[in-house]
Protein backbone atom coordinates (compact mmCIF):
# COMPACT_ATOMS: atom_id res chain seq x y z
CA UNK A 1 0.00 0.00 0.00
CA UNK A 2 1.04 3.39 -0.94
CA UNK A 3 1.86 5.46 1.97
CA UNK A 4 1.65 9.56 1.86
CA UNK A 5 1.96 12.62 3.75
CA UNK A 6 -0.26 15.64 2.95
CA UNK A 7 0.79 18.81 3.84
CA UNK A 8 -2.38 21.43 4.62
CA UNK A 9 -5.69 20.60 5.58
CA UNK A 10 -7.71 22.92 2.91
CA UNK A 11 -10.37 21.78 0.48
CA UNK A 12 -7.75 19.93 -1.88
CA UNK A 13 -6.15 18.00 1.12
CA UNK A 14 -9.27 17.14 3.27
CA UNK A 15 -10.42 16.20 0.00
CA UNK A 16 -8.17 13.94 -1.07
CA UNK A 17 -7.48 12.73 2.64
CA UNK A 18 -10.83 11.56 2.42
CA UNK A 19 -10.30 9.63 -1.23
CA UNK A 20 -6.81 8.05 -0.02
CA UNK A 21 -8.88 7.23 3.59
CA UNK A 22 -9.93 3.98 0.85
CA UNK A 23 -7.01 3.07 -0.97
CA UNK A 24 -3.70 4.09 0.90
CA UNK A 25 -2.23 4.89 4.44
CA UNK A 26 -1.40 8.64 5.14
CA UNK A 27 -1.05 11.15 7.73
CA UNK A 28 -2.35 14.64 7.57
CA UNK A 29 0.26 17.50 8.51
CA UNK A 30 -1.67 20.22 10.16
CA UNK A 31 0.66 23.56 9.26
CA UNK A 32 -1.37 26.14 11.33
CA UNK A 33 -4.44 25.37 13.76
CA UNK A 34 -6.73 26.88 11.04
CA UNK A 35 -5.37 23.99 9.10
CA UNK A 36 -5.94 21.48 12.18
CA UNK A 37 -9.74 23.06 12.71
CA UNK A 38 -10.69 22.70 8.92
CA UNK A 39 -9.34 19.14 8.88
CA UNK A 40 -11.41 18.20 12.07
CA UNK A 41 -14.69 19.96 10.86
CA UNK A 42 -14.34 18.49 7.71
CA UNK A 43 -15.14 15.27 8.76
CA UNK A 44 -11.47 13.80 9.01
CA UNK A 45 -10.25 11.20 11.62
CA UNK A 46 -8.04 12.53 14.80
CA UNK A 47 -5.94 9.65 14.42
CA UNK A 48 -5.28 10.80 11.00
CA UNK A 49 -4.13 14.76 11.89
CA UNK A 50 -0.87 15.47 13.34
CA UNK A 51 0.66 18.57 14.21
CA UNK A 52 4.08 20.07 11.91
CA UNK A 53 6.26 19.29 14.94
CA UNK A 54 4.90 15.96 15.28
CA UNK A 55 4.94 14.93 11.92
CA UNK A 56 7.02 11.69 10.78
CA UNK A 57 6.94 12.65 7.11
CA UNK A 58 8.05 9.00 6.44
CA UNK A 59 5.40 8.35 2.96
CA UNK A 60 7.37 8.01 0.11
CA UNK A 61 5.26 11.20 -1.29
CA UNK A 62 4.74 14.37 0.25
CA UNK A 63 1.64 16.32 -0.83
CA UNK A 64 1.99 19.90 -0.53
CA UNK A 65 -1.83 21.38 -0.13
CA UNK A 66 -1.50 24.94 0.79
CA UNK A 67 -2.06 28.25 -0.79
CA UNK A 68 0.14 29.70 -3.05
CA UNK A 69 1.21 32.49 -0.87
CA UNK A 70 2.31 29.66 1.81
CA UNK A 71 4.60 27.74 -0.31
CA UNK A 72 7.72 29.20 0.55
CA UNK A 73 6.75 29.21 4.24
CA UNK A 74 6.20 25.33 3.95
CA UNK A 75 9.31 24.24 1.79
CA UNK A 76 11.47 26.49 4.19
CA UNK A 77 10.55 24.70 7.57
CA UNK A 78 10.11 21.24 5.39
CA UNK A 79 14.19 22.17 4.62
CA UNK A 80 15.13 23.18 8.28
CA UNK A 81 13.37 20.57 10.13
CA UNK A 82 13.01 17.61 7.94
CA UNK A 83 15.63 17.96 5.76
CA UNK A 84 16.75 13.89 6.66
CA UNK A 85 13.27 12.81 5.76
CA UNK A 86 12.98 14.61 2.38
CA UNK A 87 15.96 12.13 0.56
CA UNK A 88 14.58 9.98 -2.12
CA UNK A 89 11.17 11.10 -1.51
CA UNK A 90 8.77 12.24 -4.67
CA UNK A 91 7.44 15.74 -2.97
CA UNK A 92 5.07 17.71 -5.06
CA UNK A 93 2.56 20.52 -4.90
CA UNK A 94 -1.27 20.88 -6.14
CA UNK A 95 -1.29 24.15 -6.96
CA UNK A 96 -2.73 25.20 -10.52
CA UNK A 97 -0.35 28.25 -11.17
CA UNK A 98 3.17 27.61 -9.68
CA UNK A 99 6.12 25.20 -11.53
CA UNK A 100 7.98 22.17 -9.83
CA UNK A 101 10.55 24.61 -9.49
CA UNK A 102 9.07 26.16 -6.62
CA UNK A 103 10.40 23.09 -4.54
CA UNK A 104 13.57 23.54 -5.88
CA UNK A 105 15.36 24.30 -2.36
CA UNK A 106 14.51 20.20 -1.81
CA UNK A 107 16.43 18.70 -4.21
CA UNK A 108 19.65 19.72 -2.32
CA UNK A 109 18.34 17.31 0.16
CA UNK A 110 17.48 14.38 -2.13
CA UNK A 111 14.12 15.21 -2.75
CA UNK A 112 12.58 14.25 -6.23
CA UNK A 113 9.90 17.70 -7.28
CA UNK A 114 6.95 17.96 -9.38
CA UNK A 115 3.44 20.33 -9.80
CA UNK A 116 0.90 17.87 -9.87
CA UNK A 117 -2.59 19.85 -10.34
CA UNK A 118 -5.72 18.49 -10.06
CA UNK A 119 -8.10 20.31 -12.67
CA UNK A 120 -11.21 20.41 -10.24
CA UNK A 121 -13.46 22.58 -8.53
CA UNK A 122 -13.34 22.02 -4.58
CA UNK A 123 -16.22 23.32 -2.62
CA UNK A 124 -17.95 21.02 -0.69
CA UNK A 125 -14.50 18.30 0.36
CA UNK A 126 -16.55 15.04 -0.93
CA UNK A 127 -13.82 11.94 -2.31
CA UNK A 128 -16.05 11.64 -5.10
CA UNK A 129 -15.04 14.52 -6.83
CA UNK A 130 -11.68 13.37 -7.90
CA UNK A 131 -13.12 10.29 -9.74
CA UNK A 132 -12.13 10.41 -13.22
CA UNK A 133 -10.67 14.30 -12.82
CA UNK A 134 -7.56 15.15 -15.10
CA UNK A 135 -4.22 16.34 -13.30
CA UNK A 136 -1.49 18.53 -14.38
CA UNK A 137 1.84 17.16 -14.32
CA UNK A 138 5.00 18.97 -14.26
CA UNK A 139 8.05 16.53 -13.62
CA UNK A 140 11.01 15.12 -14.40
CA UNK A 141 10.33 12.11 -16.89
CA UNK A 142 11.91 9.75 -14.47
CA UNK A 143 8.98 10.64 -11.93
CA UNK A 144 5.92 10.59 -14.28
CA UNK A 145 5.40 6.98 -13.58
CA UNK A 146 5.03 6.78 -10.15
CA UNK A 147 3.18 9.96 -10.02
CA UNK A 148 0.76 8.28 -12.81
CA UNK A 149 0.59 5.32 -10.19
CA UNK A 150 -0.48 7.80 -7.62
CA UNK A 151 -3.09 9.75 -9.76
CA UNK A 152 -4.46 5.65 -11.15
CA UNK A 153 -4.48 4.64 -7.36
CA UNK A 154 -7.37 7.62 -7.02
CA UNK A 155 -9.24 7.04 -10.00
CA UNK A 156 -7.70 10.13 -12.18
CA UNK A 157 -5.73 10.54 -15.37
CA UNK A 158 -2.43 11.97 -15.57
CA UNK A 159 -1.22 14.17 -18.15
CA UNK A 160 2.23 15.08 -18.67
CA UNK A 161 1.97 18.81 -19.56
CA UNK A 162 4.28 20.17 -22.30
CA UNK A 163 7.16 22.44 -21.88
CA UNK A 164 5.30 25.29 -23.50
CA UNK A 165 1.75 24.20 -21.01
CA UNK A 166 4.88 24.64 -18.07
CA UNK A 167 6.09 28.16 -19.58
CA UNK A 168 1.69 29.18 -19.86
CA UNK A 169 0.79 27.26 -16.60
CA UNK A 170 -1.19 30.93 -15.82
CA UNK A 171 -3.15 30.63 -18.70
CA UNK A 172 -3.97 27.21 -18.08
CA UNK A 173 -5.03 27.21 -14.62
CA UNK A 174 -6.79 30.80 -16.45
CA UNK A 175 -8.57 27.56 -18.14
CA UNK A 176 -9.87 26.12 -14.71
CA UNK A 177 -11.16 29.33 -13.68
CA UNK A 178 -13.06 30.44 -16.63
CA UNK A 179 -14.59 26.96 -16.74
CA UNK A 180 -15.59 27.05 -12.80
CA UNK A 181 -15.53 30.19 -11.27
CA UNK A 182 -16.88 32.20 -13.93
CA UNK A 183 -19.69 30.07 -14.51
CA UNK A 184 -20.76 30.45 -11.17
CA UNK A 185 -20.52 33.96 -11.36
CA UNK A 186 -23.25 33.43 -14.50
CA UNK A 187 -25.30 30.87 -12.36
CA UNK A 188 -25.77 33.68 -9.15
CA UNK A 189 -26.59 36.12 -11.73
CA UNK A 190 -29.29 33.96 -13.52
CA UNK A 191 -30.19 32.96 -9.56
CA UNK A 192 -30.98 36.40 -8.07
CA UNK A 193 -32.77 37.54 -11.29
CA UNK A 194 -35.28 34.68 -11.04
CA UNK A 195 -35.95 35.64 -7.69
CA UNK A 196 -36.60 39.09 -8.47
CA UNK A 197 -38.91 38.54 -11.20
CA UNK A 198 -40.79 35.70 -8.53
CA UNK A 199 -39.96 32.18 -9.74
CA UNK A 200 -38.23 29.30 -7.89
CA UNK A 201 -34.60 28.81 -9.16
CA UNK A 202 -34.09 25.97 -7.88
CA UNK A 203 -37.30 24.57 -10.08
CA UNK A 204 -36.50 26.42 -13.35
CA UNK A 205 -33.09 27.11 -13.25
CA UNK A 206 -31.14 22.96 -13.28
CA UNK A 207 -32.41 22.16 -16.45
CA UNK A 208 -31.41 24.86 -19.01
CA UNK A 209 -27.95 24.98 -16.66
CA UNK A 210 -27.72 20.90 -17.50
CA UNK A 211 -28.96 21.35 -21.42
CA UNK A 212 -26.26 24.30 -21.87
CA UNK A 213 -23.32 22.61 -20.33
CA UNK A 214 -23.85 19.38 -22.17
CA UNK A 215 -24.21 21.11 -25.44
CA UNK A 216 -20.94 22.91 -24.50
CA UNK A 217 -19.03 19.75 -23.58
CA UNK A 218 -20.17 18.21 -27.15
CA UNK A 219 -18.59 21.53 -28.55
CA UNK A 220 -15.39 20.84 -26.76
CA UNK A 221 -13.94 19.59 -29.96
CA UNK A 222 -15.77 22.29 -32.41
CA UNK A 223 -14.79 25.57 -33.36
CA UNK A 224 -18.17 26.27 -32.93
CA UNK A 225 -19.78 27.32 -29.37
CA UNK A 226 -22.70 26.25 -28.36
CA UNK A 227 -24.53 29.84 -28.35
CA UNK A 228 -28.11 30.85 -28.18
CA UNK A 229 -30.46 33.54 -26.87
CA UNK A 230 -30.42 37.22 -28.28
CA UNK A 231 -26.79 38.62 -28.83
CA UNK A 232 -25.94 35.78 -31.15
CA UNK A 233 -29.51 36.34 -32.88
CA UNK A 234 -28.36 39.78 -33.00
CA UNK A 235 -32.12 40.61 -31.49
CA UNK A 236 -30.94 44.45 -30.84
CA UNK A 237 -34.66 44.77 -28.98
CA UNK A 238 -34.61 42.41 -26.80
CA UNK A 239 -30.93 43.39 -25.52
CA UNK A 240 -32.74 47.35 -25.34
CA UNK A 241 -35.82 45.70 -23.02
CA UNK A 242 -33.28 43.66 -20.87
CA UNK A 243 -31.25 46.27 -19.79
CA UNK A 244 -34.07 48.61 -19.18
CA UNK A 245 -35.61 45.81 -16.52
CA UNK A 246 -32.58 45.85 -14.84
CA UNK A 247 -32.18 49.57 -13.63
CA UNK A 248 -29.34 51.42 -12.26
CA UNK A 249 -27.65 48.30 -10.63
CA UNK A 250 -24.63 46.35 -10.21
CA UNK A 251 -26.16 43.39 -12.32
CA UNK A 252 -26.60 45.97 -15.05
CA UNK A 253 -22.65 46.23 -15.52
CA UNK A 254 -22.48 42.35 -15.09
CA UNK A 255 -25.39 41.94 -17.90
CA UNK A 256 -23.51 44.39 -20.47
CA UNK A 257 -20.26 42.82 -19.93
CA UNK A 258 -21.47 39.24 -20.50
CA UNK A 259 -23.09 40.61 -23.57
CA UNK A 260 -20.37 42.35 -24.85
CA UNK A 261 -18.19 39.62 -24.13
CA UNK A 262 -20.98 37.32 -25.74
CA UNK A 263 -21.12 39.78 -29.17
CA UNK A 264 -16.97 39.26 -29.32
CA UNK A 265 -17.25 35.82 -29.38
CA UNK A 266 -20.18 35.80 -31.64
CA UNK A 267 -18.90 37.94 -34.47
CA UNK A 268 -15.09 36.34 -34.01
CA UNK A 269 -16.83 33.25 -34.97
CA UNK A 270 -18.99 34.11 -37.72
CA UNK A 271 -22.21 33.69 -36.00
CA UNK A 272 -22.88 37.43 -35.96
CA UNK A 273 -22.99 40.09 -38.56
CA UNK A 274 -21.18 42.85 -38.45
CA UNK A 275 -24.05 45.10 -38.31
CA UNK A 276 -25.35 43.89 -35.75
CA UNK A 277 -22.17 43.61 -33.89
CA UNK A 278 -22.08 47.47 -34.30
CA UNK A 279 -25.73 47.87 -32.96
CA UNK A 280 -25.15 45.81 -30.08
CA UNK A 281 -22.37 47.46 -29.28
CA UNK A 282 -23.88 50.64 -29.61
CA UNK A 283 -26.55 50.03 -26.77
CA UNK A 284 -24.28 48.29 -24.36
CA UNK A 285 -21.96 51.39 -24.71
Amino acid sequence: MMTLTIVGAGNVGITLAKKLDLVSDYELVAHSQKSRTNALEGGLPAGKLTDWNKAEFDGEIIVICVKDSDLGDVVKQLCEQYHEQLKGKLVFHTSGTLPKDSLKELVQHGAKIAAVHPFQTFYFNEARVLNGITWGVDSEEEDFEAISRFIDNINGKAIKLSAESVKKKALYHISAVAASNFMALSIDLAKELAEEAGIDASVFLPQILETTLQNNIKQLGSDTPAITGPVVRGDVETIKKHIEALGQTINTVIYKNMCESLALLAFDKGLLSGEKFEQIMEILD
